[in-house]
């Protein structure tokens, strides 16, 4: 059995189903506490952009998910 852990959080996630207990963003594995955390920080800033881009929509997502990589939180 292969063990999977958060690359933000380092938590093992238990019984790894994707998109339902984690997320798989580019090369990052991601649980579902710390997308929660994601989507929630994100918000206010896709809100008060214009215009909309997916470039720039991803470019802030791996962004945010390399900054909480490197410092094991968001």
């Amino acid at each position: 059995m292969k063990s999977l852990y958060c690359d933000i959080c380092k938590k093992e996630l238990e019984n790894p189903i994707s998109e339902r207990n984690y997320f798989h963003i580019r090369e990052y594995d991601v649980c579902e506490p710390c997308k929660d955390i994601l989507d929630a920080r994100l918000k206010p800033v896709v809100r008060g952009h214009f215009p909309y881009s997916e470039e720039w929509y991803e470019q802030q997502l791996i962004g945010l998910i390399e900054r909480g990589v490197s410092t094991s939180r968001l």
